[in-house]
């Protein structure tokens, strides 16, 4: 029977109890500012109450930062229950949703439950999915073969072993590097090799007759072909004929006629296939011109020509030809740069690795995700973890990669078969994620696999009679409903695309003050700026750059705003009234969407 102490909980703290309640699967979709970790520790602790061993218990988030505050977190409100007198106690565990009666034999499990935590070997496990598959690797190195004493390489390792591997290339193999460089400007090259490190393609030696396949073309094809192809034979002949049929004409034409006459039609260069290009075909698509040659207004002026403009437009359209084949000859031979530097570094760079026994962050989910694949090994890998893992909580899903969802599918496959290591233990799936805040692409993030993991999973338990509970969590407790209406309103109609449907935020403070404004966009101003001395920086903004207007526009307002002594609100009283005070430099809090732009003028300017 469930005792209940206070009055019952509003529906945003309802919704977060359902989440939490520790014999459900759950997948919470939440809004910002919902509460996300809050749920996360709740149901951390219910599972603690309802004595599930704080060893059985994973909860992988996406880094070492949140892994620690979680940790945090729930360590302080476990040693807060150990101090609480019974009264309190008995309030926060009815506010948390856990089920009485609160004896004194249950107010006492609940003051235990922070030394039990600390002294359970290993620990409560909250930690990145990088550093679980690392246990994992640790625990099962032959299976997984690895060495046993791998070391982690973290981020900065990982640059400068990639950048000695390049250098060395560089060095060795300048056959490689060389064409690799001719189309690359240097700049962001570290941030090039960590691509090339994390892409699987690059295992495998470049294959020509692949690449020449993918683009088009025939194995043989080559820039030989490109010149047979815009110059078949007789133009010498054919620019003869247009110039005479042009030279009673306009001005236009009979420059066209002399610029084509020009050309060295008998042994063309790279200088006269470009001016035929020029002449031939639109700059801005590279289409032919023949559709539109001769103009409209100029048709009757050049009938007496006719014939020679069909041999005219032909030739275009070949020329036409030849610009798409010479594209696609360009694109096949720096792919086959490319993937000849990139196969030879990725060797490299994983010779280094194993030479040295490092492993690097997509590593780590790599060989967990081929161990748990393994047919050999998997069974008993599983049946050895399954011993141990009884529920898993998964925060800030929407930034898991596919292989690390395959990781987490892999894990959880026993959950949804009825059976395991220990059948008669209940065993739970937690997720909590928001596909709006996801690090797009960061680290192999993808958004979209939120959604397919979510109806993997409910129809995965679906097929052993349980439930996969979805638990949206629209309000929000950092904003008020003017700011998040706007929002709303933001994501409307053709506007809604690219988000989840039916997207809304409820302010949980409903009556807190809110107020937005709409500033019009600073345009650029496209007239030339004066030159400026060579002494300043190349990369110093203007003062008629639209950031450096918009950051002066942002300061202006912000000094006129405290020099007129506006008011904010700052205390709500019990009558629903609030209590105002002039704002003050504290009072104002800037929000941008990355550390480059207007950030540096919009310093500048407020200082």
């Amino acid at each position: 029977m469930t005792q209940r102490i206070g009055p019952a909980p509003d529906e945003a703290t309802a919704r977060q109890n359902l989440a939490a309640t520790p014999g459900n699967h759950v997948w919470v979709s939440a809004n910002a500012g919902s509460g996300k970790t809050r749920v996360l520790i709740n149901r951390v602790a219910r599972l603690l109450l309802a004595d599930v061993p704080p060893q059985n218990i994973l909860c992988l988030t996406y880094t070492k930062a949140a892994a620690s505050e979680m940790q945090n977190r729930l360590f302080g409100r476990l040693g807060e229950w150990a101090m609480l007198p019974d009264a309190p106690l008995m309030a926060d565990l009815a506010e948390l949703g856990a089920e009485g009666p609160f004896d004194s034999e249950a107010l006492a499990k609940a003051r235990r439950l922070f030394a039990r935590a600390i002294e359970t070997p290993g620990g409560l496990r909250i930690q990145t999915i990088h550093a679980f598959c690392a246990s994992v690797l640790r625990r099962f190195p032959l299976e997984a073969r690895v060495s046993p004493q791998f070391q982690e390489m973290d981020d900065r390792a990982g640059d400068l072993l990639r950048e000695e591997i390049m250098t060395t290339l560089a060095r060795e193999r300048p056959d490689l590097l060389g064409p690799v460089t001719a189309l690359h400007n240097g700049e962001g090259f570290d941030r090039f090799a960590a691509q090339i490190a994390r892409t699987d393609g690059f295992a495998r030696p470049p294959d020509p007759a692949a690449l020449a396949r993918a683009v088009g073309l025939p194995q043989n094809a080559g820039p030989d072909m490109v010149f047979d192809l815009a110059w078949q034979g007789g133009e010498t002949d054919l620019c003869r004929r247009i110039s005479d049929a042009f030279s009673d004409q306009s001005a236009s034409y009979k420059t066209f006629a002399a610029q084509l006459a020009g050309l060295s039609h008998d042994a063309p260069g790279e200088a006269d296939l470009a001016e035929l290009f020029r002449l031939f075909l639109y700059a801005k698509d590279q289409t032919s011109k023949s559709r539109n040659f001769p103009q409209a207004n100029h048709t009757k002026a050049v009938e007496a020509a006719e014939p020679i403009v069909d041999e005219l437009h032909d030739w275009m359209d070949r020329v036409a030809e030849a610009w798409d084949l010479r594209c696609a000859v360009a694109l096949r031979d720096r792919s086959l740069a490319l993937h000849a530097l990139g196969h030879a570094f990725a060797q490299r760079y994983e010779e280094t690795k194993e030479q040295n026994a490092r492993l690097d962050f997509d590593d780590l989910i790599t060989r967990t995700l081929t161990l748990l694949d393994d047919k050999d090994v998997a069974q008993w890998v599983l049946f050895k973890l399954d011993g141990g893992i009884d529920h898993i909580l998964v925060d800030e899903a929407q930034d898991t990669s596919p292989d690390q969802w395959a990781v987490i599918r892999r894990l959880t496959e026993e959950f949804a078969s009825g059976e395991g290591a220990r059948a008669d233990v209940e065993r739970t799936l937690f997720v909590v994620g928001d596909k709006k805040q996801s690090i797009y692409s960061f680290q192999g993030a993808d958004p979209e696999a939120f959604d397919a993991m979510r109806r993997h999973f409910g129809t995965r338990l679906a097929e052993v009679q349980d439930r996969l509970h979805d638990v949206p969590l629209s309000h929000s407790f950092r904003s008020s409903a003017a700011v998040l209406d706007c929002v709303d309103q933001t994501f409307v109609g053709e506007d809604a695309d690219g988000v989840e449907e039916d997207l809304s935020h409820i302010a949980f403070k409903a009556d807190m003050p809110g107020r937005v404004d709409l500033w019009p966009v600073v345009e650029t101003d496209d007239e030339k700026q004066p030159d400026q001395p060579w002494f300043i920086p190349l990369d110093r903004p203007a003062k008629q750059d639209p950031k450096v207007h918009l950051a002066e526009k942002i300061a202006t307002r912000i000094r006129q705003m405290i020099d007129q002594g506006t008011l904010i609100p700052s205390k709500r009283h019990d009558d629903g009234t609030w209590e105002a005070r002039p704002m003050t430099e504290g009072d104002v809090l800037i929000l941008v969407r990355r550390r480059s732009g207007i950030f540096g003028p919009l310093i500048r300017a407020c200082k």
